[in-house]
């Protein structure tokens, strides 16, 4: 559970940094143009914070 804990906390901070400065693989692959589209960008942004806020603390509550 331990290695579980690690790599969520990782990618929930891997998604809260790429959140907030916007790195282009986040938003110009055919999944995210997609998503973009149905949801609008600000839609899409929350998404990732939503994402990004879940993965950080189920990975700190296993650890």
């Amino acid at each position: 559970m331990e290695v579980l804990a690690i790599i969520l906390i990782i990618y929930g901070a891997l998604l809260l940094v790429g959140l907030l400065f916007q790195f282009p693989f986040f938003y110009n692959n055919v999944k995210s143009k997609a998503l973009i589209k149905m949801m609008g960008k600000t839609g899409y942004n929350v998404l990732l914070l939503v994402f990004g806020l879940a993965a950080l603390i189920v990975g700190i509550v296993l650890l």
